[in-house]
C-alpha cells in the first residue's frame, strides 16, 4: 500500500475516534478528560426511610424522611433540621419552598424555606393532597362529612384560612376534588376535578382567592374549563398567571388577564407520559412513553424528551429508550434509563453523561450542571465534574 493511502486511513480512523469521543463521550483519547466524581459528602439514611430530595439551583438541598428534614449545604453540612414522624413522607415543592406531609389522610403539614420552618398547619380533617407555591401559599384538599374541601393558608395568617370551598357530594355526585394551586401573587386559586360519571372527564374552576374584596353578589368563581374523556396529569400556575394543564390527551397552557383566562398554546398528545419534571415556574419537561393509539400513529420514538418553556417546546432530545428518571435545575434536564444519565441544556443539547456503578433513586442538579446529588439505596453522595487524569478512577459510589 502507497504512503498516500496509509497516511488516508490514519487520517480516516483518527476521524472516526474524535466521532466516538465527540458524540458518544464513551471513551478518553485525551491526556485528561472532565467527569463526575465523587467527592465523599452527603447523607446516610435507613433504606426503608422512604427519603426524597429537593433542590433549586442552590449551595445546598433539602432530605426528607420519615423521621424529620434537613437542609444541607453540597459540603455535606447541616444547615438545619426539624424533626416530625410520618409514616410515608410527601414532599411539595416549588422554588425555595416545600411542604411536608403524609402522602395520605395527614392532619399535619409543615412549610419550609432555605432558613428553616415557615409555619405548620394541624388540619381538622384528613388531606387527600397538599400542594405549594413559589410564595409559601399553601391550598390542601381535605375529606370531611359528605364531600370535600378545599383551603388555602399562608404564614401571614396564622390562625386564618385565606380561601374555602366546600364540595358536597349530594351536590355533585362522583365528582372528586384531584388537585389544586395558587397562582404566584396569591390571587387566584385552581380547582382540577375528576368526574367519574362521563369516562373520567377533567373539569377545572378558577376563583379569586380574596373572597372579602369581591363585589356584592358574586362568588369569586370567574372560569369553567372543562375537558371530556381525559384525565388530569398534572395542573400548576407557572409565571405571569400562566397555568399549565397536562391530561392524557394534551398540554395547554392558559393565561389569566384581568378576569379572563385565555389560551396561549396546545399540543395535542401522541405518547403516554412515562416522565415529567418542573423548573422555576418557568420551564417543564416530559419524556415520551408508549404510543396512545394502538397503530402507533404520529407518536414519537419512546425516550424522546421534549423541554418547555412558557411559549413552547424548547428543544429535545432521542434517549433512545424508556427513562426511568427525570429531574430538572439550573435550566437543564437530567434524564436517566436505569443507570445511565444524561444532561441536557433547555435545548437539549448533551452536556454530559454518566453511568451509575449502582442503583439509583434520585439524580438532581444542585448549584450548577456541574453539581449533582445522587442517591442510592443508603447514601446520597455529591459528586462534581473534574478534571481526571488517564488511569485515575471515579471515588467509589
Amino acid at each position: 500500500m502507497s504512503k498516500k493511502g496509509i497516511l488516508l486511513i490514519g487520517i480516516l480512523i483518527l476521524g472516526l475516534a474524535w466521532m466516538v469521543q465527540s458524540v458518544f463521550g464513551l471513551a478518553n483519547f485525551g491526556a485528561d478528560d472532565m467527569r463526575l466524581v465523587n467527592i465523599g459528602q452527603g447523607v446516610t439514611y435507613a433504606a426503608d426511610s422512604s427519603p426524597s430530595f429537593y433542590s433549586n439551583s442552590s449551595r445546598s438541598f433539602f432530605f426528607t424522611s420519615r423521621t424529620g428534614i434537613r437542609n444541607v449545604t453540597d459540603r455535606g453540612e447541616n444547615r438545619w433540621q426539624e424533626h416530625f414522624s410520618f409514616t410515608r413522607p410527601h414532599m411539595a415543592t416549588r422554588g425555595d419552598i416545600v411542604a411536608v406531609g403524609e402522602s395520605d389522610r395527614g392532619r399535619a403539614i409543615y412549610v419550609f424555606d432555605q432558613d428553616g420552618l415557615m409555619y405548620s398547619r394541624t388540619l381538622t380533617h384528613p388531606a387527600l393532597g397538599f400542594f405549594i407555591n413559589p410564595y409559601g401559599y399553601l391550598s390542601v384538599i381535605l375529606q370531611i362529612d359528605g364531600g370535600f374541601e378545599v383551603i388555602v393558608y399562608n404564614d401571614l395568617r396564622r390562625f386564618d384560612n385565606l380561601f374555602r370551598k366546600q364540595i358536597f357530594q349530594s351536590d355533585r355526585p362522583m365528582e372528586i376534588p384531584v388537585a389544586t394551586d395558587v397562582s404566584e401573587d396569591g390571587m387566584f386559586v385552581a380547582i382540577a376535578y375528576l368526574d367519574l360519571t362521563r369516562q373520567l372527564t377533567t373539569s377545572i374552576e378558577f376563583w379569586f382567592v380574596d373572597q372579602a374584596q369581591l363585589p356584592f353578589g358574586t362568588d369569586g368563581l370567574f372560569a369553567h374549563r372543562i375537558f371530556p374523556e381525559e384525565a388530569l396529569i398534572s395542573m400548576r400556575f407557572m409565571e405571569d398567571n400562566h397555568i399549565l394543564i397536562i391530561t392524557d390527551s394534551r398540554i395547554t397552557m392558559k393565561r389569566i388577564v384581568g378576569n379572563t383566562l385565555q389560551e396561549v398554546w396546545t399540543k395535542i398528545l401522541y405518547n403516554r407520559l412515562d416522565q415529567l419534571a418542573f423548573y422555576s415556574n418557568n420551564r417543564f419537561a416530559y419524556v415520551a412513553g408508549a404510543a396512545i393509539s394502538p397503530d402507533g400513529r404520529d407518536a414519537e420514538p419512546v425516550g424522546t424528551v421534549n423541554i418547555f418553556d412558557l411559549s413552547g417546546l424548547t428543544g429535545s432530545f432521542p434517549l433512545g429508550r424508556r427513562a426511568t428518571h427525570l429531574s430538572m435545575g439550573s435550566n437543564a434536564v437530567i434524564v436517566g434509563a436505569d443507570r445511565y444519565f444524561h444532561a441536557l441544556n433547555a435545548r437539549g443539547v448533551s452536556l454530559w453523561h454518566h453511568i451509575a456503578l449502582h442503583d439509583v433513586r434520585e439524580m438532581i442538579f444542585l448549584n450548577d450542571t456541574d453539581t449533582v446529588l445522587i442517591a442510592g439505596a443508603t447514601t446520597a453522595n455529591i459528586w462534581r465534574r473534574q478534571r481526571v487524569r488517564d488511569g485515575q478512577t471515579n471515588v467509589v459510589e
